[in-house]
């Protein structure tokens, strides 16, 4: 199977995932957008176009039905099949020789197949986004399986059934948004803009398409849009003489294939947010998801046709399988899978006292700066309007949810900056337990590098901000509460070693993004938490620490202190800047626990009262790159 752009997508440890960036609530940038975003959709459309991967090539071939019984054994041989369901359901029944994985992690899924590609989930519409993914990847030949694993076996129509039929599927009979007048005629409007740091249609595509997947698979319920069809530009995907006889929603237009190269796209409103339906939502979510690549803001309707007019339509119905086509179930739950990962990690000089060895960098003095671009590869996990705005020389745009996969390029130990230094603590966590264990936080983020980008520890720090638990009345003196042993967390997975289990637990936690509550939270009602004050006892003493917290410090595998921790409760750690709290809160995620930082510690607590740690905004300003 040629796999034109498969150099794109190294197999990692972390898949390309979320586009995830560490933006605080108080961004320092707010860009206009530039004059020439049109330019980078030109790029992107000339590439797609020469390249085979127009819209009317993504859709040739891109669906296959469940076999007849006598035909599985071929059917099965011909293809590698991905199930992007959760584990839980892939564990309870999926087709033999399906491998689990996710929206989000199908292009390191696919990394590792041989055969042409078939993706099932619960009903076709998801795995038709996965598709459009694996496609204008190199995996041209990829498939959706035809309505699902609903289509598969009967136990598993639950989908299918409740959202069309008689009963579910009539929403349209008599709503007033359901017409027969002339769909709209269509118009001419200018492409989309959108921002990119790359400079080719390979590399445009590359980051567009992460950004899909990372986004999730985007629908719309039929009532919400038969409600208010106006919150849309609706384009009725279907033969013209289809909407002659079936009628369409009000307004909607009917634009079909929109083709890049004949420019049909034009047709689209890039400022409003293109609704398209089709049949059963699966034509619609390929669509869909090809529209929010180019830069779009696309939603599939779900169900398509069988969730609004099922009971008038002559073809296309979903039918449950009167022949149920076998499953093979699974167990998904390693009992011992904690211990097996925990033995791994400490075996591995994984623990975590050995991640948080080293893993912090200042900015450099002015007179160090050229040594300092020298020894680093620095990764840019802001959003890519920040660092279009201003960035260090020499860094590379990423996402906290690719940051492992754009690690595979760089040569030098690693620096990770975000905006305050607290997501990209994150990201070195996944970093140093996959391999790249000399990667570092930038101290601050980009707000200890310039004073034009301090905004966000400014904002949370500080005698007016910083203060929140002077006087509060869960801010005490008295002693911490005395530690006990709790039961490790239990662990879901289908994996059997430690590294297969570590692989996907930090694909997990980079997945699920940056995990931080504030302060004034926690100090309202700190009862909702198992608190964790990861300071010296000294410090406890010297400035008292949050009701009801424990000191549990340094937390090891190795020496049994993670049992101190409540499994069964939100464990909440702070430090002094969020920026350990947030070393930590990742490590304990990837271990299974429910953890959250503190965002931005005790500068956003006691600010005032601090006689070290605290945020003081640079000085000196080190350069920055447009």
């Amino acid at each position: 199977m040629k796999k034109l752009m498969k150099y794109f997508f190294i197999f990692t440890l972390v898949p390309t995932l979320f586009l995830t960036s560490c933006k605080e609530e108080n961004d320092v940038y707010t860009p206009e957008p530039g004059p020439d975003l049109s330019e980078n959709f030109e790029m992107l459309k000339d590439y797609m176009v020469a390249n085979d991967l127009d819209l009317p090539d993504v859709l040739n071939g891109w669906i296959v039905g469940a076999p007849a019984q006598a035909d599985l054994a071929t059917f099965l041989n011909t293809y590698d099949i991905i199930d992007i369901r959760s584990a839980d359901a892939y564990a309870a029944g999926h087709i033999e020789g399906a491998v689990n994985s996710s929206l989000d992690n199908i292009l390191n899924t696919a990394a590792n197949t041989t055969k042409p590609i078939l993706v099932a989930c619960y009903t076709g519409q998801t795995a038709s986004h996965a598709v459009v993914a694996l496609r204008l990847s190199g995996y041209t030949d990829a498939k959706v399986l035809k309505w699902g694993m609903s289509g598969w076996n009967s136990s598993l129509s639950g989908p299918w059934v409740s959202n069309s039929g008689a009963e579910k599927g009539a929403v349209a009979e008599g709503n007033a948004n359901w017409v027969t007048s002339p769909v709209a005629t269509n118009q001419t409007f200018n492409y989309p803009g959108f921002n990119t740091t790359a400079t080719t249609g390979a590399a445009i595509l590359e980051e567009r398409v992460n950004a899909m997947i990372i986004g999730g698979f985007k629908g719309v319920s039929a009532s919400d849009v038969l409600t208010t069809p106006s919150n849309y530009f609706i384009n009725n995907y279907w033969a013209e003489a289809d909407v002659d006889h079936y009628g369409h929603i009000a307004g909607a237009y009917r634009i079909l294939p929109l083709s890049l190269e004949n420019n049909e796209i034009a047709n689209l409103d890039p400022d409003a947010t293109i609704c398209t339906y089709c049949w059963t939502g699966q034509t619609s979510s390929m669509v869909t998801a090809y529209l929010n690549v180019i830069g779009y803001n696309a939603v599939s309707l779900k169900f398509g046709s069988n969730s609004m007019i099922y009971p008038s339509l002559e073809s296309h119905q979903f039918v449950t399988p009167t022949v149920d086509l076998p499953l093979v179930t699974s167990d998904v739950v390693e009992t011992n899978a904690f211990e097996t990962l925990s033995d791994y990690l400490v075996a591995n000089d994984l623990d975590l006292p050995d991640v948080l060895t080293d893993w912090i960098t200042g900015a450099p003095a002015e007179a160090d700066l050229n040594t300092f671009l020298s020894t680093y590869d620095i990764i840019d996990i802001r959003s890519a309007d920040s660092y279009n705005a201003g960035h260090i020389e020499g860094a590379i745009n990423s996402t906290l949810a690719n940051i492992v996969s754009d690690a595979a390029s760089t040569t030098k130990p690693i620096l990770v900056a975000c905006y305050t230094g607290q997501t990209a603590a994150h990201a070195v966590v996944a970093l140093r337990l996959s391999g790249y264990t000399n990667a570092k936080v930038l101290k601050w983020g980009m707000s200890g590098w310039n004073s034009t980008l301090s905004g966000s520890w400014e904002s949370n720090s500080g005698a007016t901000n910083g203060a929140a638990a002077e006087g509060h009345s869960n801010w005490v003196t008295s002693a911490v509460e005395s530690n006990q042993t709790f039961d490790y967390p239990t662990l879901s997975t289908s994996a059997t070693t430690g590294a297969a289990i570590l692989q996907e637990r930090v694909t997990a936690m980079t997945t699920n993004g940056f995990k931080g509550v504030n302060a004034s939270d926690v100090l309202t009602t700190p009862s909702n938490y198992f608190i964790n004050n990861y300071w010296a006892e000294a410090d406890v003493t010297k400035y008292g620490h949050i009701a009801g917290a424990h000191r549990i410090l340094p937390l090891s595998l190795e020496n049994g202190e993670m049992a101190n921790l409540d499994s069964s409760a939100q464990i909440c750690t702070y430090c002094w800047t969020g920026q350990t709290s947030s070393m930590v809160t990742a490590y304990l995620n990837v271990l299974g626990y429910n953890a959250v930082s503190l965002n931005f510690g005790s500068n956003s607590m006691i600010y005032p009262s601090l006689e070290s740690h605290q945020f003081v905004t640079p000085t000196t300003d080190l350069p920055l790159v447009n």
